[in-house]
């Protein structure tokens, strides 16, 4: 009885992504990012449909060493796999929805909490799951509390809230914060005395900065913000991995879909959330996706990072690479996105030069 001929494959959940000079696969199972070379992604797609017994007829023999090599990397990290009949393992599906108009919101408010109850019921009816509170200003551990109680009664699943200045005079008892309310991910302090994170469970922590916070921190692209799974793979493909399906309230409560950028599709005092969704242009950047964008079209990391369309490297091109982004994919080079060269003048333009400054004095 003959043998059936061996072909080598990918699981379907390794996503294999080729930049410029550099190339990634995406374990999108275990969340896991391996920077592999170009050549390999090639070699790869290559050998979909030839047999072991083929590598013969269409590479040298020293090709056939380096292949084998490449072959065992991707076994020894269980990345792909050997068999009989590769026609029987199909690709994952690639398509994105939510059960939702809007998926994620960012609400910025005054220790007043004015209009806050409000906007939270709307977000709840609207099914949004995941949002970021913006407290504004000075707040007092109680107000703290206050603006996160407002969050109990409702379907929202995740929240991180975002402190400019918590006023306090004795130890708080994180812990016990956290689990009064659960849907509390991460409390991340800003124009503090001290420095440190203190860990609460698994991934939630608080994490207390002395760098001040204003519209113009958002929009960093860093490794440490890469998110490597199935949805947000699979959203990235389609849409813009920040804006899509967002929608903000700034602390002057005019809707928009992210509250640093000037356009406003009405105020929370006389217009609704949903009324402010179907205003023309508010959902103009949901699918700008990577692909779409100058520079990070050629990135290998282009669909598991973050996006930017507030602060950009030319103000006046809507697909201009994110300017707090400091990869060169032509490169496969990290460097300090503030001092190039090339990005002061953006720098100038968002008025961003005191807070840069600021930052290199605190880092």
């Amino acid at each position: 009885m003959t043998q059936k001929a061996k072909y080598f494959s990918l699981f379907s959940n390794c996503i294999p992504v080729c930049g410029f000079k550099n190339a990634s696969i995406y374990d999108l199972q275990r969340n896991e990012l391996y920077l592999v070379s170009v050549e390999l992604i090639k070699a790869i797609n290559k050998i979909k449909t030839l047999s072991q017994e083929e590598y013969s007829d269409h590479f040298e023999e020293d090709s056939i060493t380096i292949l084998e090599d490449m072959i065992s990397f991707l076994e020894d990290n269980d990345l792909g796999f050997w068999s009989n009949n590769p026609e029987l393992f199909i690709p994952i599906s690639t398509e994105w929805d939510f059960p939702a108009k809007i998926s994620n919101a960012i609400i910025q408010v005054n220790s007043d909490l004015l209009y806050l109850d409000t906007i939270i019921s709307q977000l709840d009816h609207l099914n949004c799951k995941a949002v970021e509170l913006r407290l504004i200003g000075d707040f007092s551990l109680n107000k703290l509390k206050s603006a996160l109680d407002l969050t109990r009664l409702t379907g929202i699943q995740y929240i991180k809230c975002t402190v400019q200045n918590l006023i306090v005079e004795f130890p708080i008892d994180w812990t016990s914060i956290f689990k009064s309310n659960p849907r509390i991910h991460y409390i991340n302090i800003f124009n503090s005395k001290t420095k440190k994170e203190i860990k609460i469970d698994g991934e939630r922590s608080v994490k207390i900065s002395g760098k001040k916070f204003t519209n113009l921190s958002c929009g960093v692209v860093d490794k440490k913000y890469f998110s490597v799974n199935i949805s947000n793979y699979t959203e990235a493909l389609h849409h813009n991995s920040c804006l899509n399906r967002k929608i903000s309230i700034d602390v002057e409560g005019n809707i928009k879909n992210c509250p640093s950028m000037k356009e406003s599709f009405g105020n929370i005092q006389d217009t609704t959330l949903v009324e402010a969704l179907e205003k023309p242009g508010f959902k103009k950047y949901w699918n700008i996706n990577k692909d779409k964008i100058h520079v990070c079209k050629d990135c290998e990391f282009r669909y598991i990072c973050t996006d930017c369309r507030a602060y950009v490297e030319d103000p006046e091109d809507i697909l201009s690479k994110p300017l707090k982004c400091g990869y060169n994919p032509y490169t496969g080079e990290w460097s300090e996105w503030s001092t190039n060269p090339l990005k002061q003048k953006a720098i100038d333009f968002y008025e961003m030069r005191e807070m840069v400054d600021a930052e290199k004095t605190i880092n």
